[in-house]
């Protein structure tokens, strides 16, 4: 009989470092019923005996030779479970003991559901631990938080803040029904934008998500984050390209992104539009993107004289001038 879960780790390089972490937090959840998949993507460094010497028999050590791209290697490994449900788990992050226990309560619960979700904890310099709830329809509900209330998400508008640059949520606090991931085949393998967050969008459009306000696990900041050791360049093509891609997602669905997104800003705060604004215009992203936040800015600040002057000083001279000469 296959596990409810199958936590799928693709790794390279860590064994002296996050990955024995990660794995000692997928080996005490008070769910036991997994299995956890380490994806050894060609790594040099001794990952190779640390996976070969775990003495668990819900562990597989799986060895790629040669090394993949990384969107490749994701995909192949993910493909690789048996589970019910998968949680992608970077080999440097951390599950809650309870992550899927919480998980398998509430897809008990609502069997209809394609994906389970939970905030995640990241650290930001200056600011301590921080982990960032979504935003339901009708907005926060302090009581619902306090006690510990599952949200039930139109997967379409969930889906769509995915253009906002706060990730709500991210691997491996989520949990996906593989038969799902089957029909929008498979995770994407792509190399030059977040793969990730274009499979999540196709499982959801049409679907529903599951949203756990509990953080359910630890995004870890280190100088060796993927992001973190790649150029300006590359971090400018990365970003625009996701949105293009995101887009396509929803076009190809028949979902009318550019009134969801219109009516997720309108629920936003002005210095959350800002944030939003500030980001895909400094990124460059698709033309129709930036023009729906700038005239969700105008909605907030009322007048023409505040708008302009929150244009000005909030997102600065050189991204409207992006703005300006980026017509597409």
């Amino acid at each position: 009989m296959p596990p409810r879960f199958s936590v799928v780790v693709p790794t390279y390089n860590r064994a002296a470092s996050y990955l024995p972490q990660a794995v000692a937090c997928v080996l005490r959840q008070s769910c036991a019923d997994f299995e956890l998949i380490i994806s050894d993507n060609g790594s040099a460094d001794g990952t190779e005996q640390y996976g070969r010497s775990l003495d668990d028999a819900r562990i597989r050590y799986v060895r790629r030779s040669p090394t993949m791209p990384a969107g490749r290697h994701f995909a192949t490994a993910m493909a690789e479970a048996a589970g019910e449900f998968i949680v992608l788990h970077q080999d440097d992050d951390l599950l809650h003991k309870d992550f899927l226990a919480r998980a398998d309560e509430a897809l008990r619960a609502h069997p209809q559901a394609h994906m389970y979700a939970a905030p995640i904890w990241r650290q930001q310099h200056g600011h301590g631990w921080m982990a960032r709830a979504m935003r339901p329809r009708d907005g926060h509900d302090d009581v619902a938080l306090a006690g510990d209330d599952l949200f039930v998400f139109d997967g379409d508008y969930a889906a769509i803040q995915f253009f906002d640059p706060i990730r709500h949520f991210v691997h491996p606090t989520l949990a996906i029904r593989r038969q799902a991931l089957v029909a929008v085949g498979g995770f994407d393998p792509g190399a030059d934008y977040q793969s990730d967050l274009i499979t999540q969008a196709r499982v959801l459009l049409g679907n529903q998500l599951l949203y756990d306000p509990r953080p359910g696990g630890v995004s870890r900041v280190h100088p060796t984050n993927f992001m973190r050791q790649q150029g300006r360049g590359f971090r400018k093509r990365f970003f625009r390209n996701s949105y293009v891609e995101l887009i396509a997602v929803f076009e190809k669905a028949g979902a009318d992104w550019q009134v969801l997104l219109d009516e997720y800003l309108s629920r936003l705060s002005e210095k959350d539009v800002i944030a939003c604004l500030h980001e895909w215009t400094y990124y460059r992203a698709p033309r129709p993107l930036r023009e729906i936040g700038f005239a969700a800015l105008r909605r907030h600040c009322g007048s023409a004289r505040r708008y302009r002057r929150q244009c000005l000083s909030k997102l600065g001279p050189r991204n409207l001038l992006r703005h300006a000469l980026t017509r597409n």
